[in-house]
Formats: structure tokens, C-alpha cells, sequence
């Protein structure tokens, strides 16, 4: 795929067809308001808030003459020092998806961790003993899967406890097969400020033209947590595609 982005302009959804060229100023009280509610969002991390920011300031606050400057725009804004602060590799990273358990090692204490039944007190971690199981180095695991989220929960055994594995993989057989596409749990926060063609963009990010967006939808307010109420739906500033070449600043 090419490295041609379909985006020319980003513009408030109560603008007329054209932005009129804006030369400096902007809104800044629409800015501020948006950058409070990405502050107050504890799904943005260190990569995706900057992004986010970026946006906002390019629809808001920096000056612009024509719609080829946005890109310009959002890359100063980011101001990246390497290929991995470019809003190509920032929009890749906010691609909605689902990360089962142990994605990201060292994030999950029972990672890679038998969970068998103790057979005796581990004399220095009370954290294992606590939960009575194994706790020793486990290389096999059984992945569950939950029946109304499709989330993964891993079972890890070590060898001594390998008829348990045998056991847990055949009595969640028949759930796993009967389990939905899992909800995402990652990404797809873009499309919660900024209303456009989600699909187009990230397949750009991705360069993989044929990626299909999750069946839960492309914006993460939209995704359902079992226990938890909807997200209120807030209002979105409009982003317009078209056929303009995106401006990456050089790492």
C-alpha cells in the first residue's frame, strides 16, 4: 500500500464545506476543553494522549492556510525525535485490537506461572501461598476463553502438574469453541474525539489495506464492559478525508 494518506482537512462538524484560512488565534477555549477531557481519560497512555493532543491543536489552534499544512501542524505539534514519535507510528499504536494476558510481559504476576494446587508452603512468597497454587515456572497453558467477552484467561501448569493441564484444556473445550470474537481492549481512542473514516486511516497506519475493523466498531467508547455503564457520548470534532499527502517530519 502507498504511502498516501487520505486526509486533507480537519474542521468542527458545524463548519461549512471549506475552513476559511486561519492565520493564528484559533479556539482556544474549544481547545482547552478537549484537551481536559484527554487528560481526564485514563484509557490514554504515554503514546496515544500526545497524539491526541496533536489532533486537537491541529483543529483548533494552529494557524493554517491551506488544508496541506495539517500534517505539518499535528508533526510539529508531536515533535518527534525518532520514527517511533511520528503520527503514522503514534496512529498504528491506536489501532483498535484486542491484547490478551501476557501481551506485554511482566504486566501479570501469575504470568508463566503454574497454577496447580500447592503441594507444600513456598518459604519466602506469601503472595503464592496465599492463593494456594504451585507458583512454579510453568511452560504450557490452557487459554480460556470467556464466554460474554471473549477475553483470555491463561491457565499456566509446569510439568509436574500435567494432568491438570490435560483436564482444564478439556473442560473448557467446548466453551472456547462456543466463545464471540473477543471485545478490544486497546486502541481506538481517536475516534472518541474526532469523527471520520477510522477504517481508511488505520489501514493506512498499518500499510495493510485489507484490514477489517473489530465487529464491536472502531471507537472504544462504543465497546461494551460487561459491569460497567456506556460511556456518554461526547461531542466529536469532524475529520474530512481526501487525498492529500501526509508531511511526516524526518526522523
Amino acid at each position: 500500500m502507498s504511502d498516501i494518506l487520505p486526509l486533507d482537512d480537519l474542521r468542527d462538524q458545524t463548519a461549512k464545506k471549506r475552513d476559511p484560512k486561519r492565520t493564528g488565534g484559533g479556539d482556544g477555549t474549544k481547545f482547552a476543553e478537549i484537551a481536559h477531557q484527554i487528560y481526564q481519560d485514563n484509557r490514554a497512555n504515554e503514546q496515544t494522549r500526545p497524539l491526541l493532543l496533536a489532533f486537537a491543536y491541529a483543529v483548533t489552534l494552529a494557524p493554517r492556510e491551506e488544508e496541506t499544512k495539517l500534517w505539518q501542524a499535528i508533526n510539529k505539534a508531536l515533535n518527534p525525535s525518532s520514527r517511533k514519535g511520528t503520527a503514522r507510528e503514534l496512529i498504528r499504536l491506536d489501532v483498535p485490537r484486542y491484547e490478551p494476558p501476557g501481551y506485554q510481559g511482566g504486566s501479570d504476576r501469575l504470568d508463566k506461572v503454574c497454577v496447580g494446587p500447592r503441594v507444600r508452603p513456598h518459604p519466602h512468597d506469601d503472595f503464592l501461598n496465599g492463593l494456594n497454587i504451585c507458583g512454579a515456572t510453568a511452560q504450557e497453558k490452557v487459554v480460556e476463553k470467556l464466554p460474554e467477552t471473549g477475553w483470555h484467561k491463561n491457565h499456566w501448569f509446569c510439568p509436574r502438574h500435567r494432568d491438570h493441564l490435560l483436564r482444564v484444556r478439556e473442560q473448557v473445550r467446548e466453551q472456547n469453541a462456543a466463545a464471540p470474537a473477543p471485545i478490544p481492549n486497546r486502541g481506538g481512542l481517536l475516534p472518541c474525539y474526532f469523527k471520520s473514516d477510522w477504517v481508511r486511516i488505520y489501514r493506512w497506519a498499518l500499510n495493510h489495506d485489507k484490514w477489517d475493523p473489530p465487529a464491536y466498531g472502531v471507537c472504544a467508547d462504543d465497546w461494551p464492559v460487561p459491569g460497567q455503564d456506556p460511556i456518554p457520548q461526547r461531542a466529536r470534532l469532524r475529520l474530512v478525508l481526501g487525498d492529500a499527502q501526509p508531511q511526516e517530519t524526518a526522523p
